[in-house]
C-alpha cells in the first residue's frame, strides 16, 4: 500500500503543477508573461488568485513529492544510496511545499517591486535549496538503481533526467527565463511520474508475491 500510494502521487504531481501554472497564468493581468516572468510571481502577495499557485502548485505538489520519497525509502531499503536518494526527493518536496507559505512581496511586473521582507528572503532560500535537491536526487537514485537488480532498468533513464532538464531549460531560454525555469521543472516532474510508474510495478509485484500462511 505505501508503494502504490507513492506511485499514485508521483503520477499526479506533474498534473497538479502544470494545472497550477496554466490556471495561475490565466488569473494574472495581461502584463504577466509566462515566458519572461518568474514562476514564483504567481504566488506573490500582489498576484491575482495567488492561492492557485501556492496551494495547488507548491503546497499540494510538494506534499505529493514527499510521499514519493517515502515510497522510495520503503521500496529501496536497506540500500544506503537508495535511502539517500529517497531523502533527497522528500526534501525537494518539503522545500517546494514551504514556498507556498513564504511568498514574494510583489510581482516583477509591479512598479518599483522590491522583495525585501523576511518572507521573500525565506522564499528565495527555499527555492535555492529545492534546486539543489532536485538536481541531486536523480543522480543519487540512478547510482542506487544500478546496484539493485529489480531497479536496474531505471538507472539510465533516471541519470538522463539531469542533462534532459538542462537541455530543456537551454532550449526554452530562447523564449525567456520564465519559460526556461518552467521547462526544467516540468522535465523533473515528468521523471517523477516515470518513478511513479516504476513504483506501481513494484507494488504490483509485492502484491502478487506468495505469502506463507502459518498453520
Amino acid at each position: 500500500m505505501p508503494i502504490r500510494l507513492a506511485a499514485a502521487c508521483g503520477l499526479l504531481a506533474p498534473v497538479t503543477y502544470c494545472a497550477a501554472l496554466l490556471l495561475g497564468h490565466l488569473a494574472q493581468p495581461d502584463a504577466y508573461s509566462s515566458a519572461d516572468d518568474a514562476i514564483s510571481d504567481l504566488g506573490a502577495e500582489t498576484a491575482s488568485s495567488a492561492w492557485i499557485y501556492n496551494q495547488l502548485g507548491v503546497n499540494l505538489t510538494g506534499f505529493l513529492v514527499m510521499v514519493v520519497g517515502f515510497g522510495l525509502w520503503h521500496a529501496l531499503s536497506p540500500d544506503l544510496l537508495g535511502r539517500l536518494g529517497a531523502v533527497a526527493v522528500s526534501l525537494a518536496g518539503l522545500t517546494l511545499f514551504l514556498q507556498g507559505f513564504f511568498r514574494l512581496d510583489c510581482q516583477g511586473i509591479d512598479e518599483a517591486c522590491e522583495n525585501t521582507s523576511r518572507n521573500a528572503d525565506a522564499h528565495g532560500l527555499a527555492t535555492g535549496v529545492s534546486a539543489v535537491f532536485i538536481f541531486a536526487s536523480p543522480i543519487v537514485l540512478a547510482l542506487a538503481f544500478r546496484r539493485v537488480s529489480s531497479w536496474r532498468n531505471a538507472w539510465l533513464p533516471t541519470l538522463a533526467v539531469v542533462p534532459a532538464s538542462i537541455a530543456a531549460s537551454v532550449l526554452f531560454s530562447f523564449l525567456g527565463s520564465g519559460a526556461a525555469n518552467r521547462a526544467g521543472a516540468i522535465t523533473w516532474l515528468l521523471w517523477l511520474a516515470y518513478i511513479g510508474l516504476q513504483l506501481l510495478r513494484k507494488g504490483d509485484e509485492v502484491a502478487t508475491e506468495p505469502r506463507l500462511v502459518p498453520r
